[in-house]
């Protein structure tokens, strides 16, 4: 089921955490869709914060998630393969053992103007911690992390 809303929600950001290549692919606009084994409880367009894990291990940048989209493998993969930035083996290591996955489209890529680290990320009164795949955070804190970037 994909669903399309006009303005993002206001109230709150998810964190996606992605491996460094998928986190540089998203932000130089080559990768479009970010596949995952579980659907976050979204409303779109969402406003979303891009982490990279190791080794880079920092806020690299946004995007907005446009459309949230959970189908069987089969037709996941025919439809998002050719914008998820991974070949069809990664595809099928990456959901073996379920049978439904998800595929978030994303827009609106935006690097921020630098990089902020894991080590000032957690040195913040909010005490940031990386998400394993994702997590929510509400706007305010959203943006102070953002702000940081500055």
């Amino acid at each position: 089921m994909t669903e399309d809303i006009a303005e993002p929600d206001q109230d709150r950001m998810i964190v996606l955490s992605l491996k460094p290549r998928f986190a540089e692919a998203i932000l130089a606009g080559t990768k479009t869709v970010e596949l995952r084994r579980t659907t976050p409880k979204i409303e779109v367009p969402m406003r979303t914060l891009l982490y990279a894990s190791t080794p880079v291990r920092a806020l690299l940048g946004t995007c907005i998630i446009t459309s949230v989209t959970s189908a069987n493998l089969t037709d996941l993969w025919r439809e998002f393969g050719s914008r998820a930035g991974l070949p069809y083996h990664e595809f099928k290591r990456y959901f073996e053992g379920v049978k439904v996955g998800t595929a978030l489209t994303l827009d609106e890529q935006l690097p921020l103007s630098r990089r902020v680290p894991l080590q000032v990320l957690r040195g913040e009164p909010i005490g940031f911690r990386p998400p394993q795949s994702f997590s929510y955070v509400d706007s305010k804190t959203g943006d102070r992390l953002l702000r940081m970037a500055a």
